[in-house]
């Protein structure tokens, strides 16, 4: 039987978002294995932003898109992974320290929320009552997932860290809109991780925390691992699935995320959800499928191209209008 072009297409955009849900809801699970064969923090940071942003520089010369046609997007990228993103990072690298993957990862995803409030709060989109009951259902979530948990203490600087990180992560996301899609999203995201692991080794350099010599081969496992899987790989993979789906209908895949953390935190770590946090969880996730699906309704009806340049489209190709702040609350491909 003959499968039409559109639907293996599709297809293909639904199997690249799901190994980048399995790379990005897998990253938490994985530090925490670094951390217990002896990485640190900085280690950890330093190694994978440096490895992540070197592929990712190959992955863009291999499609085409290296070039970069704007210097001052280029430097303003650049920064955002040098400060704003590289404190997001650390900040919830941390936090896993204290808290368990799962629950670190519940608290991330509450970062859409956030980015829809802020994004109302700038008048860059209207309140609407789907938004508003979207970042309430989150809201109730995050709260159900704090005071539902069963397996003893949560460590309130863990979840402070975790929150935090959610926060700087949509301040983020809000600023990488604010660049207009002036860069490919592959040049974009080595740019970010140049900024991070310049920021990273500067940091760990100063502090001499960084010891590579004294990482036991499995750390340097798990380092890799996330490295290339949890970065590169799955930045790459989740920018191939928003050109064959759609940004919005991509998005919702990274719904994903906090099921394959709480899946591998439950089978790595023995970490048990409580009934209540589960529910909590699952109202999280909820309000992102809430927020995107009437956009991806939109978007799989429409006949405009997406706008992501690609090395088989022509000059002539008309660019769509870009999603707003809330769908790009999912469409951003860099992760923790």
């Amino acid at each position: 039987m003959n499968v039409s072009p559109d639907i293996s297409r599709e297809r293909q955009g639904l199997l690249l978002c799901l190994i980048a849900a399995v790379g990005f809801g897998s990253m938490a699970v994985l530090a925490k294995l670094a951390y217990a064969a002896g990485a640190s923090v900085l280690t950890l940071m330093s190694v994978r932003f440096a490895i992540g942003a070197a592929l990712l520089w190959g992955f863009a010369a291999y499609r085409g898109v290296a070039r970069i046609g704007s210097r001052r997007a280029a430097l303003a990228a650049l920064g955002l992974g040098l400060f704003l993103y590289s404190a997001e990072s650390g900040l919830y690298a941390t936090a896993l320290t204290r808290i368990d993957a799962s629950l670190g990862e519940l608290l991330m995803f509450s970062y859409p929320a956030i980015v829809v409030i802020a994004a109302i709060v700038l008048r860059r989109e209207p309140a609407s009552r789907r938004r508003l009951g979207a970042v309430a259902i989150a809201s109730s979530g995050v709260l159900l997932v704090l005071a539902g948990g069963s397996t003893g203490a949560i460590d309130p600087l863990g979840v402070v860290l975790a929150l935090a990180a959610a926060a700087l992560y949509a301040t983020y996301v809000l600023s990488a809109d604010a660049l207009g899609g002036r860069l490919h999203p592959l040049t974009f995201s080595a740019l970010v991780c140049t900024g991070a692991a310049i920021a990273f080794a500067t940091a760990g350099t100063a502090s001499g925390s960084v010891d590579l010599g004294a990482l036991h081969w499995q750390a340097w496992l798990w380092i890799a691992v996330i490295a290339v899987f949890s970065t590169a790989v799955g930045m790459t993979a989740f920018i191939a699935g928003v050109e064959r789906l759609g940004p919005s209908r991509a998005s919702i895949m990274s719904a994903l995320d906090p099921l394959v953390a709480v899946t591998l935190g439950g089978l790595v770590f023995s970490e048990a959800l409580g009934p209540v946090q589960l529910l909590g969880g699952l109202l999280v996730v909820s309000a992102v499928v809430v927020i995107q699906l009437p956009v991806a309704a939109r978007l799989r009806t429409s006949t405009l191209s997406l706008p992501i340049p690609s090395r088989h489209r022509g000059a002539s190709a008309q660019p769509a209008p870009q999603p707003s702040a809330g769908s790009l609350a999912l469409v951003t491909s860099e992760r923790r």
